[in-house]
């Protein structure tokens, strides 16, 4: 065999290696996808192949990733996650956008994306919440947002009413996640008025509560 046989063959293990690395992480799921075709287009050749160096990791690197390695391939996701693309913008642009036009923290709108769908803007919840911030029909229709798949609707009309609640619980982020995941109405009929309050509201939302904080502060 060849030199350039050998280095075909080296490079089809790498691929394969790094195909099962990921799906191991991820699962079949739309995000496996999202990241094997963000992968190919940012780091394929002319012919479509992928180019590992490109990668900058070196076969050292690859086999001390293991099967194990979720949080440095989370990493290598949410570098990815701005080639993502949707009518030319992506969730870096559109959370940019959204954060100037409503005036709300950038890190908190990633937060929220983060939680509701891990940034994969095909998410649909067995509800039947869609896209980056997780946005249920009726909630779609009333913030003017025609295809909930978009990437700059989506997280227009999410960003829109996440303010919308920071404004209505005077800018407390807790309270306003709380809504955000449960409703107004359950914070209401809870006598959810303050943060010491949310002890009282579901698990789910309170843990949703705690996760979107952590992500918030960088954690």
């Amino acid at each position: 065999m060849n030199v350039d046989n050998n280095k075909k063959v080296e490079q089809l293990l790498q691929v394969q290696l790094m195909t099962q690395i990921f799906k191991n992480a991820f699962g079949d799921s739309d995000s496996f996808s999202l990241i094997m075709e963000s992968l190919t287009k940012a780091f394929g050749d002319d012919n479509g192949n992928m180019n590992l160096s490109k990668l900058a990791l070196g076969e050292d690197d690859l086999s001390k990733l293991g099967y194990g390695a979720g949080e440095r391939l989370n990493s290598i996701y949410k570098d990815l996650k701005s080639d993502i693309k949707s009518n030319n913008l992506s969730i870096d642009e559109a959370v940019a956008k959204a954060s100037r036009k409503y005036g709300v923290d950038t890190n908190l709108i990633m937060a929220v994306i983060k939680q509701e769908s891990d940034f994969n803007p095909k998410s649909t919840s067995g509800a039947g919440a869609m896209g980056l911030m997780q946005l249920m029909p009726g909630t779609a229709s009333e913030l003017g947002v025609s295809d909930p798949y978009n990437i700059g609707e989506n997280v227009d009309g999410g960003t829109k009413y996440l303010k919308s609640l920071l404004n209505m619980y005077a800018g407390n982020k807790q309270l306003a996640l709380a809504a955000y995941n449960a409703g107004p109405g359950t914070l209401q009929n809870r006598g959810v008025s303050d943060v010491s309050g949310v002890s009282r509201l579901p698990y789910e939302t309170r843990d949703y509560v705690n996760k979107v904080m952590k992500y918030y502060a960088g954690k």
